[in-house]
C-alpha cells in the first residue's frame, strides 16, 4: 500500500533551513495531500482577500527529503494523478491580480466541482485542467515565502505540471527537500485575478533522481512537449530566460550549436506567459517532442 504524507505538515516558506518532514526512497510512489491556498480559512463568500493572512496563504507540504539525492543533482517529480476535492474557492481584491486597480471591491466565489467540470454559474460550467501550482525545493540561498516562484521551483502557476507530467527540478541541498501544494483545479494562462479555482488535493506522485538532465532553473516535461519555466522581476525578463534554457536544451540533445537551435525554436518552440500576478512574473517555453 503508499503512504500518505498528510497534509497537516506544511511550509509557508522555501529555506535551507527546513528540516524534512517526510522521506521518501528514490523512485518512491507516495499519496500527497494538500490543503488549498486559503489552508481552508475561506469557508463561505463572506470570507474575502483581505481577511486571509499572507502567512497563510499556499500552504506545500513537506519538506520531503529524497533518500540519496545529493546537492547538484537533478529531481524529477512525475505527477501520475491528481484527485480535487469537492468544492473551490476563487478571489478577487483591489489588492491582487493585473487589474487590481480596476476592481472596485472583493469578492468570493465557492464553487461546487463535479467530475470534470466546475459550476462557475448557473449558465457556465467549467472544463477542468487539474495542476500543481506550487512545488519547489529548498533554495541555493535566502529563504522565499511559498507564493514566490524562482529558480527553485515554487509558486510556478504552470499548467503544465498536471497529471501525465515530470516536473524536473535543480537540487540546492541534499535530499532537495521538496515541497507542493496551491492545486488548481481549472486556471488559465495568466492567472489574471490572482487565485485559479483553488482546491484541496491529493496528489500521487514518484519522487527520484535523474542523472541524464542538468538543469539551472525547472523544466516541465509532458507526454508531448519540453518545457523551460523562469520566473523574473519583469515579464522581458523571464521570457528571456525560459528562451536561453529552451534554447541551450535543444542544443544538447541534438548536439547542435547555439545559433542554429535559436533558429529552431524560432520557428517550432512557443514562448507562453505562465503568471502575472506573483511577486516575480514567471514565463515558460514549449517545444514538441517530434523536433527532439
Amino acid at each position: 500500500m503508499m503512504r500518505r504524507l498528510g497534509s497537516s505538515k506544511v511550509i509557508f516558506l522555501f529555506s535551507k533551513a527546513n528540516k524534512p518532514a517526510y522521506s521518501v526512497a528514490d523512485g518512491e510512489r507516495v499519496v500527497v495531500e494538500t490543503q488549498d491556498c486559503f489552508s481552508g480559512k475561506a469557508k463561505s463568500p463572506k470570507v474575502l482577500f483581505e481577511d486571509i493572512a499572507m502567512g497563510n496563504v499556499n500552504p506545500a507540504t513537506g519538506p520531503i527529503a529524497v533518500e540519496g539525492l545529493v546537492s547538484g543533482q537533478t529531481l524529477c517529480v512525475s505527477i501520475e494523478r491528481i484527485r480535487c476535492g469537492g468544492r473551490g474557492v476563487i478571489m478577487c481584491s483591489p489588492n491582487v491580480g493585473i487589474l487590481k486597480d480596476t476592481v472596485r471591491k472583493s469578492r468570493t466565489k465557492i464553487v461546487e466541482v463535479r467530475g470534470n467540470q466546475a459550476r462557475f454559474s448557473k449558465d457556465i460550467n467549467i472544463e477542468l485542467n487539474p495542476h500543481i501550482g506550487v512545488i519547489g525545493v529548498a533554495p541555493a540561498k535566502g529563504e522565499f515565502p511559498v507564493f514566490h516562484p524562482g529558480d527553485f521551483g515554487g509558486n510556478m502557476d504552470t499548467v503544465e505540471a498536471r497529471e501525465g507530467s515530470k516536473v524536473y527540478l535543480p537540487t540546492f541541498v541534499d535530499g532537495g527537500m521538496v515541497a507542493l501544494g496551491d492545486v488548481h483545479a481549472a486556471m488559465g494562462d495568466g492567472e489574471v485575478c490572482g487565485t485559479g479555482l483553488e482546491v484541496p488535493a491529493e496528489i500521487t506522485a514518484r519522487f527520484s533522481r535523474n542523472e541524464e538532465i542538468e538543469l539551472c532553473r525547472p523544466m516541465i516535461e509532458t507526454p508531448t512537449e519540453w518545457i523551460s519555466f523562469a520566473a523574473a522581476k519583469t515579464l522581458d525578463e523571464a521570457a528571456k530566460l525560459a528562451t536561453s534554457d529552451l534554447v541551450r536544451f535543444i542544443s544538447n540533445r541534438h548536439g547542435i550549436d547555439f545559433e542554429e537551435a535559436y533558429m529552431l525554436a524560432s520557428v517550432a518552440a512557443n514562448l507562453k506567459i505562465s503568471q502575472v500576478v506573483n511577486p516575480l512574473m514567471a514565463a515558460r517555453m514549449s517545444i514538441s517532442k517530434r523536433y527532439l
